[in-house]
């Protein structure tokens, strides 16, 4: 924001600093839409659409709570199996068959926003049959692949997939036999975001098997959409096949989307069953639709700016399940979504995990105590998350004499029957230790356990903005109203001069801004400051008004260029309005000032 302004024979300039400015309810930040989707298409099968918000920056728009986009194409002689795609924060996709066998274009429209993909009609390719054990070396698969019995990787082998390729296994109807990928050695599958890889099912009515990787070399999946697989023997919490199943393997997984393994009554497959030994790392995935998502026992796990979206089913549906993780493992979730199941949307059994920057929404089945995350047992640690519409925000429990611990700073939590939660499922004496700081909790009951108080004793509750007082341990919790911008539309930024802005634990680190820490997953952002109008006084001087959000420090600076620049003061506003005198102004032809926040 800035002004020009004449004053005597000089022109000058009051310019309002470029801090971010806090977007009041019902603006809109630049966005564009991404449309991921194959560059081609067989005929007669459905290909994966991923729609995608994300900023001018490349992040994801996960500010944007709910949205739909719309499917559509131009082309004559296609048409389309379904045209609406669900995006949860931000992110979403569906399998969508076109029909026809003409090239064409796919369009993705979100209100003003669109994106098209021109895909290729693959009816015509050759398609090149494969089975059995690969040779030893270097394997190479491009086009079309169909997969017509188990396909083996031995030990010593590799296999790479090309962009672009599809790769097509025959399936079955039902049971829990039908063609599979056994890896021993390598697979690089390299698709890239103009041209995945896709692994699919050749009948869109059946399933295939599962990827197996047994002691495997390390592998690699770029760019690669992996779907409608689960014909395995089931397993783990859910009795239902894993689509990939690691036993010490190193696998890592970028930009991939692993999605529809299971029916609107939760069969087949879930997304994976890892076992002991291994190390997963999934950055900038998409999990949907399938069972529960990944379960993962003794394996390290990266889990970073990934979504899991829709796993329904009965019971244990859950986002993940983590546990038994080895030594020196870790387990962490970085600027992740979990969003939408019948169960918990982090799931853990005696494992150390830490969520950080993320979002875990929208678990509660009817009836169920479903929980965005679960907490069995060792040792949880949330770092700035939201977590909101779950029945119970967090809860955990143990067994006799076992320690359960959560740490959590800056998340805000807003519970549909408890916010954070210690519960005794069967008669069990844990050990609990919870801190927790920094944070909004609101809930009809903020704080439940089901313990007495000399249990209680171990929650530790401070700077925290609570739907009801806690007293038995902690300091500077208050209760007010914690004014989010539109809570309504799930707007949970602070309005300005809410009573968590700079009301957090003073011996955290500060905000970016220099102020003290705030309150809840949001730090707040202050409106640029703005200058008046220069006034030249008498004595030669000029004097305007710094109109500024209170309790910040803010540079004054002035040029007479707008090239080269020198700091006039540094003032931390008190008031809204703060009245500065430029004595040292002279007759320079022109002399520009500028407002900026500053630490």
């Amino acid at each position: 924001m800035s002004h020009i302004w004449k004053v005597g024979f000089a022109l000058w300039f009051a310019v309002a600093g470029f801090a971010p400015a806090q977007a009041v309810a019902g603006s809109t930040p630049a966005l564009a839409l991404r449309l991921v989707t194959p560059a081609g298409y067989l005929p007669g099968l459905p290909l994966l659409a991923r729609v995608e918000l994300r900023h001018a920056d490349g992040s994801m728009a996960r500010e944007v709570w709910d949205a739909e986009a719309a499917l559509s194409t131009a082309t004559p002689g296609v048409t389309l199996s379904t045209n609406r795609v669900l995006l949860y924060n931000g992110m979403g996709s569906i399998l969508v068959t076109p029909g026809g066998s003409n090239d064409f274009s796919l369009t993705a429209t979100v209100g003003p926003l669109s994106a098209t993909r021109a895909i290729q009609s693959l009816g015509s390719a050759v398609v090149t049959s494969v089975g059995g054990a690969l040779p030893a070396g270097s394997n190479f698969w491009s086009g079309v692949v169909r997969v017509t019995n188990d396909v083996t990787v031995p030990a010593g082998a590799s296999l790479t997939i090309a962009a672009g390729a599809w790769v097509i296994i025959n399936g079955v109807s039902s049971g829990t036999a039908a063609n599979d990928l056994l890896v021993s050695g390598t697979i690089n599958s390299l698709g890239t975001e103009a041209q995945p890889v896709t692994i699919t099912c050749a009948n869109a009515g059946l399933r295939w098997g599962q990827i197996r990787h047994n002691t495997a070399q390390p592998s690699l999946y770029r760019h690669t959409i992996i779907t409608l697989a689960g014909r395995a023997p089931g397993e783990g919490h859910t009795g239902q096949a894993p689509v990939l199943r690691p036993t010490a393997s190193t696998i890592t997984f970028d930009g991939c989307s692993i999605t529809d393994h299971a029916t609107a009554a939760g069969t087949p497959g879930k997304i994976m069953q890892s076992a002991s030994g291994s190390t997963i790392t999934m950055t900038n995935c998409l999990l949907a639709r399938a069972r529960m998502g990944p379960e993962i026992s003794g394996t390290a796990l990266q889990f970073l700016d990934s979504y899991i979206i829709d796993m329904r089913g009965p019971d244990d549906a859950d986002g993940i399940y983590l546990h038994g993780q080895g030594a020196g493992q870790t387990i962490r979730f970085s600027g992740a979504v979990v969003a939408g199941g019948d169960d918990d949307g982090i799931d853990t059994l005696g494992s150390t995990i830490t969520v950080e920057d993320s979002v875990v929404r929208g678990w509660k089945f009817p009836g169920d105590d479903s929980k965005g995350i679960s907490v069995f047992g060792g040792e949880a640690r949330l770092w700035r998350c939201l977590l909101v519409d779950n029945t119970i925000g967090i809860s955990g429990k143990a067994g006799t004499g076992e320690s359960l611990r959560i740490r959590m700073d800056r998340c805000t939590i807003l519970g549909n029957s408890y916010g954070v939660a210690l519960t005794n499922k069967s008669g069990t004496t844990p050990v609990p230790d919870y801190r927790i700081t920094n944070c909004v909790i609101r809930a009809p009951v903020a704080v439940f356990t089901s313990y007495p108080v000399s249990i209680a004793n171990d929650f530790h509750f401070d700077y925290c903005n609570l739907s009801a007082p806690w007293s038995i341990n902690g300091a500077g919790n208050f209760t007010d109203d914690p004014q989010f911008v539109d809570a309504a539309v799930n707007d949970f930024r602070l309005a300005y001069f809410s009573p968590c802005i700079d009301t957090g634990d003073p011996a955290s680190p500060l905000n970016p801004d220099g102020s003290r820490v705030d309150v809840g997953y949001h730090t707040f952002c202050p409106p640029p400051p703005v200058l008046s109008e220069p006034r030249r006084l008498p004595d030669g001087s000029f004097e305007f008004i710094l109109s500024a959000y209170t309790n910040r420090n803010y540079v004054v600076e002035v040029s007479t260029n707008c090239r080269a620049w020198r700091t006039l003061t540094t003032v931390t506003q008190t008031n809204a309005y703060w009245l500065f005198n430029d004595a040292s102004a002279t007759n320079d032809h022109q002399r520009y000032f500028k407002a900026r926040l500053a630490p």
